[in-house]
């Protein structure tokens, strides 16, 4: 999972101001602008410029190649907002998430270096672009058309759907959910892979340590792995845990610091929470999972 990590990525509006003395005279600068203006003629190009962009629910989706519509990945994605609205019960938002589908891996990564080139190399990528101090935000996806993207799309479009919403996720949360909802909608946010490795273990299911992770190269495989366990542990293993995600969830809305979910937990379960994970892991059945998938 962490091959397609998301970072949200601010990008501030600026403006070239030419620096010089006012006695430069303006045919002097024409070279220059010219060199500009080639660079940018030559720059990778982000999809869109070739077909009509295609809507689905609210995604509207950029590709160079014609896009099936029918294709289950899209028709999956129909159901993606309501998904989630049900199960989180948020509001959907006024936001449409724009989605650049490149054709391949080079012209993607291509762009990605080129616009993005503090980014290191991921197959997907959510972005948010502020437009104008205190505008809305635009919500961008960029991928390639793949074998992962099913799994991809899921995943960012998560992100960017929780991201209308909810006024700051934490970290390790906002990665959980996107794991969680990252499966197709058959298997019922279970990831056989993660359950196989949590069983083997070993790890610490510290969700404080989690909480106090703030910066994405923090998050590495087993912490990817273990946020998703949390999140599938309140969503399907205990009533009460799921109360709590829900009403943290509802914090979230009005304000981004919304406490500790571990001083929840504990209080709602009677009990350590890292204790109660291991056993929701180790009773959820796998062969379940392995159908649904």
């Amino acid at each position: 999972m962490p091959d397609f990590r998301t970072l949200a990525v601010l990008l501030a509006a600026t403006s070239a101001v030419s620096a010089g003395c006012s006695s430069v005279e303006p045919a002097k600068s024409a070279p220059l602008l010219g060199v500009r203006a080639q660079l940018a003629a030559n720059a990778p190009k982000k999809p869109g410029g070739l077909l009509p962009p295609v809507r689905v629910s609210k995604f509207v989706f950029y590709c160079d190649v014609p896009l099936d519509v029918n294709d289950p990945v899209f028709k999956e994605l129909e159901e993606l907002p309501d998904q989630i609205q049900r199960e989180l019960r948020l509001p959907l938002g006024n936001n449409i998430v724009q989605v650049y589908l490149f054709e391949t891996q080079d012209k993607y990564e291509a762009y990605m270096r080129d616009r993005f080139s503090w980014l290191p190399v991921r197959r997907a990528y959510f972005i948010t672009d502020p437009k104008r101090p205190g505008g809305a935000e635009d919500l961008q996806v960029y991928t390639w058309l793949g074998e992962h993207l099913r799994t991809d799309l899921r995943h960012e479009l998560t992100h960017a759907l929780l991201n209308g919403v909810l006024s700051n996720v934490p970290l390790w949360l906002d990665e959980g959910l996107a794991g969680f909802f990252e499966q197709p909608l058959s298997a019922d946010g279970l990831n056989t892979e993660h359950l196989e490795k949590l069983r083997r273990g070993p790890f610490t299911a510290d969700l404080t340590r989690l909480e106090g992770l703030k910066k994405v190269e923090d998050m590495k495989t087993g912490e990817y792995r273990e946020a998703w366990a949390w999140v599938h542990f309140m969503l399907r293993g205990d009533t009460r845990a799921r109360q709590v995600l829900l009403d943290h969830l509802q914090q979230l809305r009005k304000a981004p610091n919304a406490g500790s979910l571990t001083t929840s937990l504990r209080t709602a379960l009677g009990a350590e929470p890292a204790g109660v994970l291991y056993e929701h892991l180790a009773r959820t059945p796998m062969a379940v999972a392995a159908q649904a998938r």
